[in-house]
């Protein structure tokens, strides 16, 4: 099954973020509020849509407008559509990396936007400028662009910046901005958040989705749209498959790695460092209460037994760097996971020489 939950643009929910939402409306009501807001946590915990949420209700004029969370409200309807006279959204166009380079926005394409923002209504009329990644987002030239008007903002002018990775971003533009932490919702906060934007979700799956995404709702819904929890299962059986022997072992890593062509770098690095995590979780005696597929825990234990603890944290130690040097190198993703998934599978010391003998 499914799911269809609205774009953060589009979202009239909010969910655990209460504390932060309510610091935004404190600082507006003194009179002098933050020209720029920098929204940081960990992907998929809601600072997209908190940063919307706070748009609608900027662009709306009152920190306590039901624009924020009502679909009917013109303001909500132009925000969600893009068609707001007094809104610019930058973010780029493509998650990752394409042809090996960051989807950077170009920098006349910025130049242009903030220009606009200076021209667009009277003087104290108020404007918003929503940067989605912007570490990503924004080149050099951009950010020395989106820098200039953090240094002298015309009045009435507010700047949202979300980050992934705000360590990326120049201190430069950090420094001029009030921050939002947002922080991991508690298990039963994120059962309601999953109740609510995916109701027809079986309660049986939602309950393995929130024992995965550990407080993130987006990271909950995109692995529900991925067909992780399937993927993750696949993982499971070809390890479990290939037992202690060789030439099924190697044959499982090949198709292993193989897979992660398909589902992505960050997809498949992220499939592979669920399972060491866990793992390693098994290794040290703590056994997952949730299962995210049937049968987990066992399979898991056997794993455990076979690598121990401290080889499960080595490994996702190596993970770590190893997507790095990918992203870095514009590596072949089948090439550089390959001994890794070996590894996993108990092989990691096999060459290509020892191989062609097994064969």
């Amino acid at each position: 099954m499914r799911i269809a939950a609205p774009e953060p643009a589009a979202n009239p929910h909010l969910f655990g973020h209460a504390a932060a939402e309510a610091r935004f409306a404190r600082a507006w009501r003194t009179g002098r509020p933050p020209h720029a807001w920098l929204l940081t946590g960990p992907r998929g915990v809601g600072k997209a849509t908190l940063a919307w949420r706070l748009a609608r209700r900027w662009l709306a004029g009152d920190p306590d407008h039901p624009a924020a969370s009502d679909p009917a409200h013109p303001v909500f309807r132009q925000v969600a559509s893009g068609a707001h006279p007094d809104l610019v959204h930058l973010a780029p166009r493509h998650k990752g990396l394409v042809h090996g380079k960051r989807a950077e926005i170009p920098a006349e394409e910025v130049r242009e936007a903030l220009a606009a923002l200076q021209r667009t209504g009277l003087s104290g009329h108020r404007r918003l400028c929503l940067i989605e990644d912007a570490e990503d987002a924004l080149n050099i030239e951009g950010e020395n662009a989106l820098l200039k008007l953090l240094e002298e903002p015309p009045a009435g002018l507010l700047f949202l910046i979300v980050a992934q990775r705000p360590g990326l971003l120049p201190a430069t533009i950090a420094s001029r901005c009030a921050r939002l932490a947002l922080h991991p919702l508690d298990p039963a906060e994120l059962a309601r958040a999953l109740a609510t934007l995916a109701p027809d979700l079986p309660e049986e799956r939602r309950r393995r989705l929130v024992e995965l995404a550990r407080g993130r709702p987006g990271r909950a819904l995109e692995a529900e749209r991925n067909g992780w929890l399937e993927a993750y299962a696949g993982l499971l059986e070809e390890l479990e498959r290939a037992g202690d022997r060789l030439e099924a072992t190697l044959a499982a890593a090949d198709r292993l790695a193989e897979r992660a062509r398909g589902l992505g770098l960050e997809a498949a690095v992220d499939l592979l460092a669920t399972f060491l995590h866990r793992c390693a979780r098994a290794a040290a005696g703590r056994p997952p209460e949730v299962e995210l597929v049937a049968g987990e825990g066992e399979r898991l234990a056997a794993r455990a037994r076979a690598l121990g603890l401290d080889r499960c944290g080595a490994l996702w130690d190596k993970l770590a760097a190893l997507a790095a040097s990918v992203e870095t190198l514009n590596l072949d993703p089948v090439q550089a996971l390959l001994p890794l998934v070996r590894t996993v599978g108990g092989t990691g010391g096999i060459t290509a020489a020892s191989r062609s003998g097994a064969e």
